[in-house]
């Protein structure tokens, strides 16, 4: 299939908040990555929602916020021509410092969607915030996601120490007054490790935000960041109460690190030279009787592990959140 725009996303949002199922929105900031998901989307033919974030955008041009931009959003654009599902890419808490970067990202039509993050803000500075962005994608198709409320943590550049559940009411008039088509909202998750016993998840407060939109004639797509500490039943609860777009970037870089950890451990005697020889790096050990083993030393070698271990994964978290069979490209 291909990229495809806001217009397709929310449509695929307005079927699972019809169908009863969820998205998971799947950070990145490399290719590796990128291809595990892409693989994994494809098994269970759920269409893709892949996010980047500031620090993803720094990391992926070198420092350079803007090449990186370009750089992933061409490299999600270009692969998904390859794969039989539809893909989106979101820009993952952008704030106002971003503007730049969110005005090319609209202009260059280089994503289907930006989540504009002012919760540190007081509420009418988020007000403003967030309508300038929604004011700024008008006509472009592109989504806007803004949120409600502050969950603790840190999340590549929004930090918070103390957690502030939205208020329903104060969702009803942020959405009414900044024209936002998606809430991400604050109801006890928490960004970064966490153990998901210990979340305590106000999901009474999920389904009055819910309720009290939906009466209003304001039914937009609820967002909850912080979810990789969830478990399945916690993540099944929330879907409930018009959750359809669950973030997972901490539980990636984990199984990330793990994985090159893992592989590293077990082929330490190919790639680190034992007592007794002399690390020659620079010469790559040509006076000694012992080498490096080229296999394991490869980055493509660890690539492909971390990839299938991705793979693997991404299809756990869309069981979890019920998009399997769910791909546009399949008329639902």
């Amino acid at each position: 299939m291909a990229f495809l725009g806001g217009e397709r996303l929310q449509q695929a949002y307005q079927h699972a908040l019809a169908g009863g199922y969820a998205f998971m929105a799947n950070n990145i900031a490399e290719s590796n990555v990128l291809i595990g998901l892409l693989e994994a989307y494809v098994e269970r033919q759920s269409d893709l929602l892949v996010q980047l974030s500031p620090g993803a955008a720094s990391f992926a041009g070198g420092g350079n916020k803007l090449a990186g931009l370009h750089v992933l959003s061409d490299a999600v654009r270009k692969l998904a021509e390859y794969y039989p599902i539809g893909v989106f890419i979101n820009l993952d808490h952008f704030t106002a410092n971003d503007m730049s970067l969110i005005r090319e990202a609209i202009a260059g039509s280089l994503v289907t969607s930006i989540m504009i993050d002012a919760s540190t803000e007081d509420f009418e500075e988020n007000v403003r915030i967030s309508r300038d962005v929604v004011e700024a994608a008008k006509g472009s198709g592109i989504l806007i996601e803004a949120e409600l409320g502050k969950i603790k943590g840190v999340e590549d550049e929004i930090a918070s120490d103390e957690a502030f559940y939205t208020d329903p009411d104060e969702a009803v008039e942020f959405i009414r007054r900044t024209g936002a088509d998606l809430l991400a909202i604050s109801v006890g998750t928490q960004h970064g490790v966490s153990k998901g016993r210990d979340v305590v998840l106000r999901t009474d407060i999920a389904k009055q935000i819910n309720t009290k939109l939906a009466k209003n004639g304001l039914p937009v797509p609820l967002v909850l960041h912080g979810t990789s500490g969830l478990l399945p039943e916690q993540i099944a609860e929330m879907i409930q109460y018009g959750i359809c777009k669950l973030n997972k970037d901490t539980r990636y870089q984990y199984e990330y690190g793990r994985t090159a950890s893992d592989f590293y451990s077990a082929h330490k005697e190919g790639i680190v030279p034992p007592p007794g020889v002399r690390d020659d790096t620079t010469g790559l050990f040509s006076e000694s009787d012992w080498s490096p083993n080229k296999k394991d030393f490869d980055p493509r070698t660890v690539g492909k592990a971390v990839r299938a271990r991705i793979k693997q994964v991404a299809m756990e978290l869309i069981d979890q959140a019920g998009s399997a069979g769910r791909t546009l490209l399949g008329g639902d």
